[in-house]
């Protein structure tokens, strides 16, 4: 057998190194493109679970409607309006994703974007939103306790009704507005009028979902 000479041996230990680092280029991009499926699958249901959680405040929204045979002390202003018997007692609750909610906050920043939107169409008309509903979804069903969201439902009186006051409800039409605050950040939110009809029917109509 003829011995391998030093050139030889160092153009094998170049080759076992290159192949060594192929490896790990190769290695770290499956780990990668592992991570980033897991990131995206989870992204994924995350919007899933908060789509489903909006919907489902709105119908829960809808049960506190049908109680009440006036619309109008739900449009009060704080501290003076009705409230759903959906609320957990927290105006700061903790989120899914462990931080802090203020529902203060976005009580404001909702009525912002409703001003920005509205308040060319409508001027004294243009709702101003209260604070229906808000707790976690566990709250509306039991077999629902393993879903992380936490749900938030504002109502305001209709721009078209045109009465000038969004205070006070003539037309037995109002605007409800649930956001789903969900895992990792997401938030899914869907607006819809309700009205109750000359039959007393109480249905959602206009029903999207807000970008």
């Amino acid at each position: 057998m003829t011995a391998l000479s030093n050139h030889d041996r160092g153009a094998a230990l170049v080759v076992v190194l290159l192949l060594m680092i192929l490896l790990v280029v190769i290695g770290g991009g499956l780990i990668t493109l592992a991570t980033t499926e897991t990131l995206i699958s989870a992204a994924h249901r995350h919007a899933h679970e908060a789509a489903h959680g909006a919907d489902a405040a709105l119908e829960r929204a809808l049960l506190d409607l049908a109680l009440l045979p006036d619309w109008s002390p739900l449009l009060a202003p704080p501290p003076g309006n009705v409230v759903s018997s959906f609320d957990d007692g927290a105006m700061t609750p903790i989120g899914p994703d462990g931080r802090r909610i203020d529902l203060s906050v976005l009580t404001a920043e909702r009525q912002r974007e409703s001003d920005a939107r509205d308040g060319p169409l409508f001027g004294a008309n243009s709702p101003q939103w209260r604070l229906l509903a808000h707790a976690p979804i566990h709250q509306l069903a039991s077999g629902v306790t393993a879903l992380p969201v936490y749900l938030v439902v504002w109502v305001g009186d209709d721009g078209p009704d045109g009465d000038g006051d969004p205070t006070r409800d003539v037309n037995q039409r109002v605007v409800l507005h649930a956001v789903a605050l969900g895992g990792a950040g997401t938030r899914r939110a869907v607006e819809a009028f309700a009205e109750r009809t000359p039959e007393g029917v109480l249905r959602l109509r206009s029903w999207h979902r807000p970008r």
